[in-house]
């Protein structure tokens, strides 16, 4: 959805950061001088749909009356449960990550499984595509705002590079074997879970399907595996010409991989 979104800083605060500048270069989103007025004003004054509050700790844009930031929630409770209870982690699996591959997310999302592939990579590298410029913005300067301490959480999460582009075209411009794990999650656009963090993801997420020339690509650009999250139940997986799936009709997820080697 093509969303009008401008920025501002909070009421406090009157000055243009080193960051904040950088925001709204790498966004293109328009500067609103907010000078005391409401957020509800500076929307009706500039015909906007959202507007982003620029946080020390993040940015935060407000759509309506909901609001969308970065946060490691879901990320934070999978690798806590693995560092604590040796869980493991069924996206891990399917991946069949090892400590220094290279992860490509195409469907970043919040970026919750790009953290955790960064935690099992820590010699590797981890790239996340998001074609939604509101959204590729607020994960990427979250991600570099991001503060805890945790510092496995912290580290983690700094490794990820964020590009804001269309995957397809991404793909079709790297070359042969680029990448050990290509990865899809293009069920963040439908999140299985209510949270004030995610409910706009449904207003700013590309709502269009795989398209089978993109796990095309990806199987070229991949050197062992291209891994599809999504749900057991429909028909994406035998769709795009999936046939090796792992997860079963009483589980939420499941994963089609494609190996390459």
């Amino acid at each position: 959805m093509n969303m009008h979104i401008i920025a501002t800083t909070p009421q406090s605060v009157a000055d243009i950061d080193q960051d904040f500048a950088q925001f709204l270069k790498d966004s293109g989103f328009p500067f609103a001088a907010r000078k005391k007025k409401s957020l509800e004003c500076l929307l009706r004054e500039n015909n906007a749909q959202g507007v982003v509050v620029w946080l020390s700790e993040g940015p935060v844009l407000y759509c309506g009356p909901e609001k969308f930031f970065f946060h490691p929630s879901m990320a934070k409770n999978r690798l806590a449960s693995f560092r604590k209870f040796s869980v493991p982690d069924p996206m891990v699996k399917a991946c069949a990550l090892q400590d220094n591959d290279s992860f490509l997310d195409c469907t970043l999302g919040l970026g919750a499984d790009a953290i955790v592939a960064s935690y099992f990579c820590p010699s590797g590298e981890v790239r996340g595509l998001e074609s939604s410029p509101a959204i590729a913005g607020i994960v990427k300067w979250g991600m570099k705002l991001y503060n805890s301490q945790i510092r496995w959480l912290n580290e983690a999460i700094k490794r990820i590079e964020v590009i804001n582009c269309d995957h397809g075209q991404y793909l079709r411009e790297q070359k042969d074997n680029s990448y050990d794990i290509v990865y899809f999650d293009p069920m963040f656009r439908k999140p299985l879970m209510k949270s004030q963090a995610i409910g706009p993801l449904r207003l700013l997420a590309n709502p269009l399907p795989l398209e089978k020339k993109v796990i095309e690509e990806a199987c070229r650009v991949a050197r062992k595996r291209v891994v599809v999250k999504e749900m057991p139940s429909g028909s994406e997986f035998s769709r795009l010409g999936i046939e090796k799936v792992i997860g079963s009709r009483h589980n939420k997820i499941a994963f089609g991989i494609i190996d390459i080697c």
